[in-house]
């Protein structure tokens, strides 16, 4: 993989993936009922759009139509706050039993 191509081509415009993410996470936000903090607004929105990226670049050549490449960066931009959790949940478990998961 040419690193130099794949940031041209973010440039070129996979940019705007992460703002699809960081909007599906401000409307995410701005539906939710309850108070949200200025710190808590731009930690969720910011984690969206990085989730949103990462997903550019695991996506970017997969044989799937755009359309729904484009679903998946607004859907995991709302639901970034529950991603990094079970990400964090899941390495907390391994770390305590790695036999557990690398005998599966």
């Amino acid at each position: 993989m040419d690193f130099k191509n794949l940031f041209r081509e973010f440039l070129d415009g996979g940019w705007v993936i992460p703002v699809i993410g960081a909007a599906g996470m401000i409307a995410r936000m701005l539906t939710y009922k309850g108070k949200v903090s200025i710190k808590s607004f731009l930690r969720n929105v910011i984690a969206a759009a990085l989730l949103s990226g990462i997903l550019w670049f695991i996506l970017k050549d997969a044989p799937i139509s755009d359309f729904i490449k484009a679903i998946s960066y607004g859907v995991v931009g709302v639901v970034a706050p529950e991603i990094i959790n079970g990400i964090i949940a899941l390495a907390k478990k391994f770390e305590k039993n790695p036999d557990k998961f690398l005998k599966k």
